[in-house]
């Protein structure tokens, strides 16, 4: 919840900040958070970062590097750090508390590609319902890819009626079901509008992902600000020809969609994503160097600059 109490953030303000950062980062490793009052954003990291290694190993090592929140995945042998019918959502949040983590802010959910997986009502459902029990907000999941043969019109309706089942358990839990640019309508504003309009119910929004849109060939600021009124939850991912690189060092305008989330009013997550592909100590120096950005960036942003 944003502070009742207003503080101006001056130039000078984010300089030092900067600054500041730079200096504790040589001495500890960590950078300080951003002030939250001047933008209440919550910075976070996935842990399919570390995909190939224990979620016990995931959480220190994303907690080592200065984030107060964290993102796991229940996406089997892709993730396999929750299984949302086995894991213990208590001890999960033990371990939440253990490692120092203010809050896990989103599950991505198993089959959930709602258009191709037939067990995505099943499989986004039980996440929905083990998010709740974890003190977990939103449940990730996407549109998922169209066969050729099949109408948009036929599509639309198999998502629409998979999105209804699910959305009575999420309305139950408590729990947003944010859809991610990920398939084939969630990619362009327009699509997501579209599938924003299939239902409505205030627990279905948008997980925004920077990269996601960007790979496709559109504007990932110009799609954000065309739907960011339903987004619930943002992945920050950069790129380079697709491969994950960290903040600010890529092809996307991270930049910019921060701009549009500050201009709105967006105080969700922002967490850090990477397909998991490199190495545990490549990781760590990526999400460490993403912190910094981000911290930066948000003070940055959050002066006026």
């Amino acid at each position: 919840m944003a502070s009742k109490r207003t503080i101006k953030f001056t130039r000078r303000d984010a300089i030092a900040l900067a600054i500041g950062a730079a200096a504790t980062t040589v001495v500890t490793g960590h950078v300080p958070a951003a002030p939250a009052e001047a933008w209440p954003v919550k910075i976070g990291c996935g842990t399919v970062i570390f995909r190939k290694s224990s979620l016990r190993e995931a959480m220190e090592r994303i907690r080592r590097a200065g984030y107060e929140y964290i993102e796991p995945q229940a996406t089997g042998a892709w993730c396999p750090h929750v299984d949302a019918w086995k894991s213990d959502p208590a001890e999960f949040r033990r371990m939440v508390t253990e490692f120092g983590f203010k809050e896990a802010t989103a599950l991505w959910a198993p089959y959930g590609a709602l258009i191709s997986n037939p067990k995505c009502v099943e499989g986004v459902s039980q996440a929905v319902r083990w998010a709740h029990e974890a003190g977990i907000p939103v449940v990730n999941c996407g549109d998922g890819r169209k066969p050729q043969q099949m109408s948009d019109a036929d599509a639309l309706k198999i998502i629409s009626e998979r999105l209804a089942a699910i959305l009575e358990v999420a309305e139950k839990c408590k729990v947003y079901v944010a859809i991610e640019p990920h398939g084939a309508f969630s990619v362009s504003a327009d699509g997501l509008k579209t599938l924003m309009g299939l239902s409505p119910s205030k627990w279905l929004g948008i997980n925004y992902d920077t990269a996601n849109v960007h790979h496709v060939g559109n504007d990932e600021v110009a799609t954000l600000e065309a739907i960011v009124d339903r987004v619930v939850h943002v992945h920050v991912k950069d790129t380079v020809a697709k491969k994950c690189v960290a903040l600010g060092q890529g092809e996307v305008n991270v930049r910019g969609c921060l701009q549009v989330l500050k201009r709105h009013g967006y105080t969700g997550a922002l967490s850090l994503e990477t397909e998991g592909e490199f190495d545990a100590d490549a990781s760590q120096s990526l999400i460490e160097a993403s912190r910094q950005y981000l911290v930066r960036t948000v003070g940055e942003i959050a002066g006026g600059e």
